[in-house]
């Protein structure tokens, strides 16, 4: 099969946390981040999403055992007890009341079952366990708050940061973060120009342009393209799936678009249904000294359907000499590249750049 993106293009690139339908034609994808006491939750399968009611439903077992609670299932009645100490909870799947210590209580969303997960309304089900919930637009993150620690430190984002046990090349970034591993941290960067490459602390200290405002935008598309670009299903792909893709992307001339139209009709031929997300972190960030900037990203994904162990990814460097088992989740960390074509006040312009390849700095592994 044909390459999809132009040649000489620079090549490059590429929980938390979302679910989508993988045709994306009926509405944008949703991707919820879920930070808890500062430290990013990363769901190990099914991800948080937010409903038509606009609010964000979670696999509930994850979550009420990160606050101490236990979750039973009860098939016959349909409902979901949580217990933690004192306090007892009942959910009933696909109503929108509860019982908390006998008394009935209503909330705006319901219950639901999907893909053998329970998901339930994030913020009843936290502030009936005594947390704190608050939601951050700008980056569709929510925050949880079960405890005060007055010495702790966290960073514009809300993301604890820590102080120990730092990674080899810490002074490369503004800060560490606890919730992210030195091995991600210590991946080698991209491969750079020699003398005008600049690393994440060089950035956000020199360039006007590295800023909260401007990176909150960089995120949101990122985390779009990756719902999209790791969600595909061959029985729903469609030409808004591939317009879609196509917006997120930098765009000089609807050369690209016909590309990803070509590798929609392969995923169509194929059989290709692929779930999974991706999830940048803003802190992160190189400078290759050629006009792209990397966000570094941990990334999952599971290949659930196709014939062909062939281009199952919309990416110029998917590894076809690699055999991906279906049904198995792979995770790791990859640099993603963003550009723009625009000068002066580029800050909200910079996109994903058209050679985005989930394999060209990455670690991957299988998970058990």
């Amino acid at each position: 099969m044909r390459k999809w993106i132009i040649a000489g293009l620079a090549a490059a690139m590429l929980c938390s946390l979302f679910t989508v339908t993988a045709s994306a034609a009926i509405r944008p994808p949703s991707f919820v981040s879920v930070v808890m006491d500062g430290q990013k939750i990363w769901f190990p399968d099914a991800q948080a999403f937010v409903d038509e009611n606009n609010r964000t439903l979670v696999p509930i077992r994850f979550i009420a055992e990160q606050m101490g609670a236990n979750v039973g299932w009860e098939p016959e009645a349909m409902t979901v007890p949580i217990e933690r100490d004192d306090l007892h909870i009942v959910l009933t799947i696909g109503d929108s009341k509860a019982l908390v210590n006998g008394k009935e209580m209503a909330f705006d969303s319901q219950a639901i079952t999907s893909g053998g997960r329970t998901f339930v309304p994030l913020r009843f089900v936290s502030e009936a366990l005594g947390a704190e919930v608050n939601w951050n637009s700008p980056t569709s993150t929510v925050f949880i708050s079960t405890q005060e620690d007055a010495n702790a430190k966290y960073d514009e984002w809300g993301r604890l940061i820590r102080t120990t046990h730092l990674p080899k090349n810490a002074k490369d970034y503004p800060y560490i973060l606890a919730d992210v591993p030195n091995e991600a941290y210590e991946m080698a960067y991209p491969y750079s120009h020699p003398t005008d490459s600049k690393v994440s602390s060089v950035l956000y200290s020199t360039i006007p342009e590295f800023n909260k405002k401007n990176v909150d935008i960089w995120m949101s598309r990122l985390k779009t393209f990756g719902a999209l670009w790791l969600n595909v299903d061959y029985k729903t792909i469609d030409d808004t799936w591939a317009q879609a893709v196509f917006a997120t992307k930098v765009q000089s001339s609807n050369a690209e678009l016909k590309y990803i139209r070509r590798y929609a009709e392969w995923v169509k031929e194929n059989k290709i249904q692929i779930e999974g997300y991706l999830d940048p972190e803003p802190s992160m960030i190189y400078r290759n000294g050629f006009g792209d900037n990397y966000v570094r990203s941990k990334f999952r994904i599971k290949f659930v359907s196709f014939k062909e162990n062939k281009d199952l990814i919309y990416d110029e460097r998917f590894p076809n000499q690699q055999t991906f088992e279906k049904g198995v989740w792979y995770e790791g960390y990859t640099d993603i590249s963003m550009s723009t074509n625009v000068g002066g006040n580029w800050g909200p312009t910079l996109k994903v750049s058209p050679s985005a390849s989930l394999f060209y700095n990455h670690t991957m592994k299988r998970m058990e």
